[in-house]
């Protein structure tokens, strides 16, 4: 048993660079190593939803895709976490969905990037290594890994094979043959388009006819391997429309884990739709639309990718190198409305994303994306949408 848990957290940090912290229980202090995560907060008392442990010890896999362990020592009056670590190399796309997870206020931006950077890239199963080496050493008790996550790396080739060949068989003595061949094509070309109108009409018109065949001995894990399918074919087709590998490859990691959290087949259908049209939809986005020059489009990205800061018309303009008064008026003469409008659209739509998808308070919404105060992100949400920010909130949690 570790009787100093605060030096050990600081020479484990000291050591291995990779973040920790402990949670007393009877105090409800929280320290952090590095300070930076103490001090904006993401290892509080109030953590997100997804901080949710059921063994020990446990790990969960936030939204930006980091991994976060947990230990519980008791009878010692302690809690040990590890993370967040990622086991791809940091970027900006990972830097604000990390922010924007757990709305850290902008003033913190290059502290945070400078502790992505410090921290090491670490596969999946080494940090699960770590953190039954951790549990080893804070409640003297070993586990076995496979064991306890549930890992399963057990050789079944062999058993895939015999049972293939039997489903072939059997599919050719009841003349009953998978007819999704041209669907697929049509499918994922639609989704490379970004054709979100094509792509619908397409799943209407075929929703009876084609074959998915059997992939599971029971309706939940059938319509979840359905939707694995359908993901790898979705991301594929996006990332060959034009969409950010990496932000495919991360959205695909949250939509998976959200369906294998779920227990409700009509859920995971639903999601499957969602998921292929969210990404058809983002596609759509990075094809300059007809009549819209490329310098136009390029302003709509550079807002769409800095609305968690306070961006100015100054900062568009500088962007692509032009003058303010230059992009002002390209923007007014093919859109119809000034930049400046369409900074605060952008920012009200993401506000209402998170006040749907997240149980984020107004104020740290209001922080993160730049409001000069929460009231006044109360008073534009309802000049804009009809209904403050809470009762937009409160519509969308009675409609799930």
């Amino acid at each position: 048993m570790v009787k100093n848990i605060h030096e050990f957290c600081h020479l484990f940090y000291n050591s291995t660079s990779i973040p920790i912290g402990y949670y007393i229980v009877s105090s409800g202090q929280t320290c952090c190593f590095p300070p930076i995560l103490s001090d904006t907060s993401v290892f509080s008392a109030s953590y997100p939803e997804f901080m949710q442990f059921s063994r020990n010890p446990d790990y969960t896999v936030s939204q930006s895709f980091s991994y976060i362990g947990y230990i519980d020592t008791a009878p010692a009056d302690y809690l040990v976490f590890i993370g967040p670590v990622f086991s791809v190399p940091n970027s900006d796309f990972t830097l604000r969905n990390f922010m924007k997870e757990w709305a850290i206020s902008l003033e913190y931006r290059e502290e945070i990037s400078q502790f992505l950077l410090n921290s090491p890239s670490i596969s999946f199963e080494r940090f699960l290594q770590i953190l039954a080496w951790l549990f080893l050493c804070l409640n003297d008790k070993e586990i076995n890994i496979n064991e306890h996550f549930h890992q399963d790396n057990a050789d079944k080739i062999h058993e895939l094979s015999r049972l293939h060949a039997q489903q072939v068989y059997e599919a050719k003595e009841r003349e009953n043959y998978h007819n999704s061949w041209h669907f697929e094509q049509k499918f994922m070309q639609y989704i490379r388009d970004g054709n979100k109108q094509k792509l619908d009409e397409l799943l209407v018109s075929t929703a009876s006819s084609v074959s998915e065949g059997t992939l599971a001995d029971n309706a939940l894990r059938q319509r979840k391997n359905v939707f694995i399918i359908t993901l790898a074919l979705v991301m594929r087709s996006a990332i060959a429309g034009g969409m950010d590998m990496e932000q495919a490859y991360q959205l695909a990691d949250i939509y998976t884990q959200d369906c294998e959290r779920s227990q409700d087949v009509t859920y995971v259908s639903n999601l499957t739709y969602t998921m292929t049209m969210d990404f058809t939809e983002r596609v759509s986005q990075t094809k300059i639309p007809k009549g819209m020059s490329q310098e136009v489009f390029d302003c709509i990205q550079f807002i769409r990718n800095h609305i968690n800061t306070p961006i100015q018309v100054n900062d568009v303009a500088e962007s692509i190198g032009k003058s303010r008064s230059y992009v002002s008026g390209k923007f007014k003469s093919e859109l119809g409305f000034d930049i400046s409008s369409f900074i605060m659209r952008c920012k009200l739509e993401e506000a209402r994303s998170l006040l749907a998808s997240s149980d984020k308070s107004l104020s740290e919404i209001s922080t993160y994306l730049c409001f000069s105060s929460q009231s006044y992100f109360q008073n534009v949400f309802k000049k804009k949408y009809g209904e403050t920010p809470k009762q937009y909130r409160d519509r969308m949690r009675q409609m799930r």
